[in-house]
């Protein structure tokens, strides 16, 4: 029969394999002895050479009085802490369901060791109801991935707080301050990556089905895949300022290693004479097509186009030498189709991004960065020279509203922007979640430096290539006339049922707006005139049920992939501040009935955003169903560039 640390231990090599190793035969008494009196939760924790406790007065006592302490974060589904104590204060907190998950900063192993062999924690740990991190194995990208593995906990960024749990862990003052920055840098990153216009979400939603005859035409992203394996070097070829002074070199290199281009730097390549072997685009803009129609057509011959279903059909229509591989972004609406084959990459904001992770998935040995900049050159620019949209296209910010980040080599910081500072972070969690070993080298030699790269000049990134004998070209095959008609036909069916699933639940949620609506009229009279004794505290119960209603459908797969990429934006605004309103404490009845009509209130808006982002996407389904009835689509879309009506392979 295990024994309380073999059980915690076995739940951490599961939930955190490292910090289960760094446990694994941890010799006690090193640093810290425990003192315990009868009663088996009243233990202290004593340093051995400075004879300093952890708890300056009774353990017990100390810890039922932050229990009470804390009593105005009863309703906080996620609590952050520095700092373990005795374990005991946790373990309490733990008995109220409505935390659902606790996380603990340890900057002691020993601490933890002491915790895991008194307490049990292991059902918590298994469930992520509680999850302990010692301070030496946690990196931002660790803490990051909290809001990644459960999405609820963003929705309480506004409400977040790290809190120190007691003064014994005040002398770390420089290392919480630094979790704290990776607390509020994750929180960020996590809201800013969903954006903040459904107007982006629409356009993707509208592009990506009208693309969808051609998607099923051309070669699919696991025939891209297997032909790019068993490579060795891929540089990834970007547009920063620092471009110009690597082309000569990459002209020599380009016939042996495999260039990975985004769409910006294609033209500059073409004036060059140099020729990438994948052309990546994945932005919804038309302003993006002008990188393909400004660009001699017939160089387009040879090139593979890797492009996300969503780009615009200009964009797509624009590439008519070349071979295009349509790919889909990890987004709902595109997952819905079913069409794997075709997914997922561009969980990054840039094309660069896109490419890094077709080049993970192809598992190439070794990645090149040139041109990745991500910031303003010491002249002020923000492009190559050659940039079809000019050196400056971006312009520097005023001084106040200056971003710095740490530049290339280090010693020092450069001038960036906020996007630019987005497919950075993008780029270095990408780079630390790799899952294999891959050499990741930033030979920009220039602009920001990118964390988890090794910094290298290009010539010297180089000397590993193979360059006796020049490589060999990428084949790719189309389907079949009988798959794509098949696969049409699915789409189409997948489409309708996206229309008739949303006017049924676009009614429901109408329905109850109404109701809300009325609800809230009535409030009001009876508040002008001075009746608030009569409220109907059953019906608006009756309504707050109904509301849970519908917010279960956010836990709802079909609901989720059909709409809330388009709605998740202001949907998850108006959710920030109604957390708030949800963790408020309430003392007495009058107090808890007050937060109630608030809610009510704040959930009125709520239901007619939800319903109308629905009919939004209803709408645009089926204007974007209209396109594929178009002459050009019927002629265009649905027939690859192959003679015959069996697979067959193109050279490239």
């Amino acid at each position: 029969m295990q024994n309380i640390y073999e059980k915690n231990l076995a739940a951490l090599k599961v939930k955190d394999p490292l910090l289960a190793l760094a446990l694994y035969g941890f010799k006690p008494n090193q640093k810290f002895e425990v003192f315990m009196d009868h009663d088996g939760a009243n233990f202290n924790i004593i340093e051995k050479d400075s004879h300093t406790p952890i708890f300056l007065g009774k353990p017990l006592d100390e810890t039922m009085q932050k229990i009470t302490d804390f009593t105005p974060y009863t309703y906080y589904p996620y609590l952050y802490f520095y700092g373990a104590g005795n374990g005991v204060f946790y373990r309490l907190l733990l008995g109220n369901e409505q935390h659902k998950r606790i996380v603990v900063i340890e900057p002691e192993l020993e601490i933890l060791f002491i915790i895991f062999n008194l307490l049990d924690f292991c059902e918590e740990i298994y469930s992520d109801r509680i999850i302990f991190l010692y301070s030496k194995l946690c990196s931002y990208h660790l803490i990051a991935s909290l809001f990644e593995m459960d999405k609820k906990a963003r929705i309480y960024s506004k409400v977040y707080d790290l809190h120190i749990f007691n003064p014994y862990y005040e002398r770390h003052q420089s290392e919480i301050l630094r979790f704290n920055q990776y607390f509020i840098k994750a929180i960020e990153h996590s809201i800013i990556s969903i954006g903040n216009d459904t107007k982006d979400a629409i356009i993707g939603i509208k592009q990506h089905i009208q693309n969808l005859p051609d998607v099923l035409s051309s070669p699919t992203l696991l025939d891209l895949l297997e032909n790019l394996k068993h490579k060795d070097t891929a540089i990834i070829v970007s547009t920063g300022p620092s471009l110009t002074k690597q082309l000569d070199t990459l002209k020599a290199i380009a016939p042996y290693v495999t260039l990975f281009c985004i769409d910006a730097s294609f033209p500059i390549l073409c004036k060059h004479g140099i020729k990438p072997d994948i052309v990546l685009s994945l932005e919804r803009v038309e302003a993006t097509a002008r990188f393909y129609y400004d660009t001699p057509q017939e160089y387009q011959e040879g090139i593979i186009f890797a492009i996300t279903s969503i780009v615009h059909p200009r964009l797509k229509d624009s590439i008519t030498k070349g071979v295009k591989q349509f790919s889909f972004r990890p987004f709902g609406y595109t997952n819905l189709f079913g069409f794997h084959q075709y997914g997922y990459l561009g969980i990054g904001m840039s094309a660069a991004n896109m490419a890094y992770e077709l080049i993970v998935h192809a598992r190439f040995k070794r990645c090149i960065l040139i041109g990745q900049d991500l910031s303003f050159s010491t002249d002020g620019k923000s492009h190559a020279q050659e940039a079809l949209y000019g050196s400056d296209e971006i312009k520097p910010k005023p001084t106040e509203e200056k971003i710095f980040i740490e530049k290339y080599g280090g010693n020092g910081e450069v001038e960036t922007t906020k996007v630019w500072k987005l497919f950075l972070e993008f780029f270095e969690k990408d780079i630390a979640q790799t899952p294999y070993k891959l050499e990741v080298i930033n030979a920009t030699e220039g602009g920001a430096r990118i964390h988890g790269t090794k910094e290298m000049c290009f010539k010297d990134a180089l000397k590993a290539c193979d360059t006796t004998k020049p490589k060999a070209p990428i084949k790719l095959t189309y389907p079949t006339q009988k798959e794509i008609q098949a696969n049409i036909k699915i789409a189409k069916e997948k489409c309708e049922d996206i229309i008739a699933y949303g006017l049924q639940k676009k009614s429901l949620i109408e329905k109850l707006f109404l109701k809300v609506a009325h609800y809230t009229e009535e409030l009001e009279k009876l508040n002008h005139q001075n009746q608030l004794e009569k409220i109907d505290f059953k019906k608006l119960n009756t309504l707050s049920n109904q509301i849970d209603k519908i917010k279960k459908l956010f836990e709802d797969k079909k609901f989720n992939d059909y709409f809330v990429d388009a709605i998740q934006s202001y949907i998850l605004h108006q959710e920030l501040d109604i957390a708030k309103l949800l963790v408020r404490y309430t003392k007495d009845t009058l107090q808890t009935q007050a937060k109630q009509l608030e809610w009510i209130y704040a959930h009125k808006y709520w239901l007619f955003s939800l319903a109308g982002g629905i009919d939004c996407v209803i709408e645009t389904v089926k204007e974007a169903l209209q396109s594929w009835d178009s002459p050009q689509n019927t002629q265009h879309n649905t027939t690859p560039p192959q003679k015959s009506k069996k697979a067959q392979k193109t050279s490239i």
